[in-house]
């Protein structure tokens, strides 16, 4: 199986700028990179921060551009986002019994989880998954049995050693580690909002996240003048099978020929 993960597209309403880049341009050239090279995949995954300003032009904007992407494709909210302002768009995006945009996808053999990690509140960035979001985690991992399970969620629950990014992380991370556990066979946890290329294997679970679509977070803050820097955008392009997980980082802006001297 393929499947594309994508994440921070971050979309501003009248497709204008955002840190020295324009969004929607990077979107669109995202979707005509993963439809040439990868129209093969069976869906796509957008983890999160949709929008900049939680604008509804801006989500007007991406559900029309969705709607000329011929792969099925799974939105997620992140702490940029207003989850209601989304619902009230994309009305026929998946939620649970609590309106959280909370979702599960199964095929015959595997099952994929997407959360959601925003908390409550205008302007607030960590995340939180309260006790009802947990209740139906714990219900999704426990019915998916045996089988495969791969989550999704915008925020991690760790520090990665960017303090910027440290301080809007997920917290209750003991309550998330916890739900895990109800799990048999969890695979890998893909996250997003810290733009920038991880791996990380926290309690035995193996994550990675990816670069924003638009504007990338400085491993070093000092090395670059400002709160964020350009650095290329990348989404992932993952392969599994029966034995095999491979996460390619596709730098699609960034693929150009050598020429030999």
């Amino acid at each position: 199986m393929k499947f594309i993960h994508i994440s921070d597209i971050h979309l501003v309403s009248g497709d204008g700028p955002l840190n020295g880049c324009v969004p929607s341009d990077r979107l669109d050239k995202c979707i005509q990179d993963i439809t040439k090279w990868h129209g093969d995949a069976k869906f796509c995954v957008i983890s999160g921060d949709l929008s900049e300003f939680a604008e509804k032009g801006a989500y007007k904007s991406l559900k029309k551009k969705l709607l000329e992407f011929q792969i099925p494709c799974f939105l997620m909210i992140g702490n940029h986002d207003d989850r209601d302002l989304f619902q009230s768009v994309f009305t026929n995006n998946p939620c649970d019994e609590n309106k959280f945009v909370q979702s599960s996808f199964e095929t015959d053999d595997r099952v994929f989880i997407f959360l959601d990690t925003k908390k409550q509140g205008k302007n607030v960035h960590d995340g939180e998954l309260c006790e009802n979001r947990l209740d139906w985690l714990k219900k999704q991992i426990i019915n998916s049995g045996n089988k495969p399970t791969y989550l999704f969620m915008h925020h991690p629950p760790f520090d990665i050693g960017i303090p910027y990014m440290d301080n809007i992380r997920l917290f209750g991370s003991d309550q998330f580690l916890s739900t895990l556990s109800h799990g048999k066979n969890i695979q890998h946890i893909f996250y997003g909002h810290v733009h920038r290329l991880t791996f990380v294997k926290w309690h035995g679970y193996t994550f990675s996240s990816l670069t924003s679509l638009n504007h990338q977070s400085p491993l070093v803050s000092g090395s670059v003048q400002g709160e964020f820097c350009d650095e290329p955008p990348a989404y992932g392009v993952v392969l599994i099978d029966e034995n095999q997980l491979t996460i390619h980082f596709n730098n699609f802006l960034d693929r150009k020929p050598l020429h030999q001297t």
